[in-house]
């Protein structure tokens, strides 16, 4: 499993990323928002760990921002001040969970396991599959109109692209699956 952790507070950041680690998780550890986003796309991780209180943007603005960029990970956030104001922008902005402080590293788990519980949106997969891909951004494109079910036709006119061009996206984005139609490419996106 891969978190980010957005936390100002080094020392907790580093306590919490460490025991993060020594469960094995990958762990992406940033000091601010700005920091993280040019880190963060659609199926980068698996789980978003932020605090609110964050130097620059805040973690509700954070997470605004990543919904607005398509990134629709599941996200804990946390906070020092619990308030019915807090706990409203936290559910506006997509937040799975509002977490107070103070909390141990076991509280934080079992919130983060309820979070990463099935039934997750259709959307958390498709970032999922495709982030593991590698795809470029209009191979992602592509990915997310056939995954749509599109015909090739379809898609180039939703895109702007002739059919020929589709059709090498197609098998780009087939050749990063390895698969072979778009059956297996289904398959490959919704394991069962």
């Amino acid at each position: 499993m891969k978190l980010a952790y957005i936390e100002d507070d080094a020392d907790a950041r580093s306590l919490f990323a460490g025991r993060f680690r020594t469960d094995g998780w990958t762990c992406d550890e940033y000091g601010s928002a700005e920091e993280a986003l040019p880190n963060i796309g659609p199926g980068s991780h698996d789980v978003l760990v932020t605090d609110i209180r964050l130097p620059g943007l805040n973690g509700v603005e954070f997470l605004l921002e990543l919904r607005r960029r398509d990134v629709h990970t599941p996200c804990v956030l946390i906070t020092a001040f619990g308030s019915l104001g807090l706990m409203k922008q936290a559910v506006n902005s997509a937040a799975n969970y509002l977490l107070e402080k103070p909390f141990a590293y076991a509280d934080l788990r079992r919130v983060i396991d309820r979070v990463l519980e099935p039934p997750s949106t259709l959307q958390y997969y498709v970032d999922r599959g495709l982030g593991r891909l590698q795809l470029t951004e209009r191979e992602q494109d592509v990915a997310r109109l056939l995954l749509k079910g599109l015909s090739n036709a379809e898609i180039a006119s939703a895109a702007s692209l002739s059919e020929k061009t589709v059709k090498q996206y197609v098998t780009q984005v087939f050749s990063k699956a390895g698969v072979q139609s778009r059956g297996e490419f289904f398959a490959a996106i919704f394991p069962v």
